[in-house]
């Protein structure tokens, strides 16, 4: 390997050191590797064990989905499949379209959902990174009677879905300033999804070297 998570565990060490009052939140994209981490860390702070009292180690949906449940309640997280069925359901709401389920499914992953557009101006607007189909106006007006038909079923049915949870997460926390953690590190940054990313920005709040990433591309650091 290149290293990054080595670096991330004494990054994370070395904010607990030296800032004696802070939160320290270890994160990375799944359980796994959030199991990992704890246990690299705690052979890294076995002269020291106090200094884990303030170092949280989590996998990234698993921390969002606690601290929505302290601010808004558990969460009725709707999966993908329940996702793909909405979406097929409204699809054939809509006539004059030939778009498949899986073109849907991952414009809604990728661009609606991801980026939280909740109107059809924000969707019309929107630059869709990473996308090779490309959409004149005319066809995003039908791909959104699909889309916000799925958003009104989400509410209908009180479900969010995991990047909705962050989403709100951020608004919530951007409104409040009043951040759970003052440091976040993040090991493997390049799976954190756009959502991801916009919550752990809130939790940052701008504050200088509040947040820090490793993360490779073609295994370099």
């Amino acid at each position: 390997g290149t290293g990054k998570t080595i670096v991330a565990l004494h990054r994370a060490v070395f904010l607990a050191k030296t800032n004696p009052d802070a939160r320290i939140l270890l994160t990375t994209f799944s359980d796994t590797l959030a199991n990992a981490l704890r246990t690299k860390l705690r052979i890294l702070i076995s002269n020291e064990p106090r200094i884990g009292e303030r170092l949280e180690t989590h996998a990234l949906d698993a921390i969002g989905r606690r601290l929505y449940e302290v601010n808004f309640g558990r969460p009725l997280i709707a999966s993908r499949e329940i996702i793909g069925q909405i979406l097929e359901q409204s699809s054939k709401q809509v006539k004059g379209h030939k778009f498949g389920l899986h073109f849907l499914l991952t414009e809604w992953e990728q661009i609606v959902d991801a980026w939280n557009l909740k109107t059809w101006e924000a969707y019309r607007d929107v630059t869709r990174l990473g996308r090779k189909t490309r959409l004149p106006e005319k066809l995003r007006a039908v791909l959104w009677n699909i889309f916000d038909r799925v958003w009104s079923a989400l509410t209908e049915q009180n479900m969010v879905t995991t990047s909705g949870i962050f989403s709100q997460l951020a608004s919530h926390l951007e409104e409040t300033r009043h951040v759970p953690f003052d440091f976040a590190v993040v090991d493997e940054a390049q799976d954190v999804s756009v959502a991801g990313f916009r919550f752990l920005s809130s939790l940052g709040g701008g504050r200088p070297g509040s947040l820090f990433f490793a993360g490779d591309l073609g295994q370099r650091i």
